[in-house]
């Protein structure tokens, strides 16, 4: 898809620490404008689960992002309510998102109403699991029937990508959860790629010993 998307500037964007929550305050592509991007996905994927009382429903939907700056790749979530829903949600929760390091936030000038208070990055064994937290904070809302969260992202340093990821969505207890739908993460390098790094990093090493020597 070859749509243009301001991106969010990744300067905001918060580093998660490993097993703790941190608040997301939102951006806008106003504060680091030169950061625009190309869509090169765009997916939405709807969703369904069962509360105790009725059917929670609604989409995902699903963004890739190269910068136009540094040709890096961002990775977009937006979670739309039914108006029909039979409750709220309150977590997005992603798992098996493998990157060099994790820095989020979420979109405040672009689509929905409600934002993601906070995100909490798990540590080993659950590297790659990640959550965003809607009603974290006393008084800020959960997602409610008919109601549409704000593009949450992660930025990150990759350059590919496949659909690697898997998310889920819970309500306010994460009592009650869907099953696991399909989502875009960074690519991880094919085993011939680690070995043409590895000789790379070989042959730098006996280079250096030449000239030591």
């Amino acid at each position: 898809m070859a749509a243009v998307l301001a991106a969010t500037q990744s300067a905001m964007a918060v580093t998660l620490p490993i097993n703790s929550y941190a608040a997301l305050p939102g951006t806008t592509v106003a504060a680091e404008p030169q950061l625009a991007g190309v869509v090169l996905e765009d997916q939405v994927q709807a969703f369904s689960f069962n509360n105790g009382s009725g059917i929670v429903s609604g989409t995902v939907q699903s963004r890739v992002v190269r910068s136009s700056v540094d040709g890096t790749l961002d990775f977009y979530w937006r979670v739309i309510s039914d108006r029909s829903s039979a409750g709220d949600i309150g977590s997005f929760r992603l798992g098996n998102f493998v990157a060099p390091e994790y820095k989020a936030n979420w979109r405040s000038d672009g689509l929905g109403n409600v934002a993601p208070d906070a995100a909490y990055r798990f540590g080993a064994p659950y590297v790659g699991y990640v959550n965003y937290i809607f009603g974290h904070t006393q008084g800020d809302p959960y997602l409610t029937p008919g109601s549409e969260s704000y593009f949450m992202f992660l930025d990150t340093s990759a350059t590919s990508y496949a659909k690697t990821a898997l998310y889920d969505l819970t309500d306010p207890g994460q009592g009650h959860i869907t099953t696991g739908y399909a989502t875009f993460a960074p690519a991880v390098p094919e085993p011939s790629t680690y070995a043409m790094l590895l000789l790379g990093l070989a042959g730098v090493g006996m280079a250096a010993a030449r000239r030591r020597g």
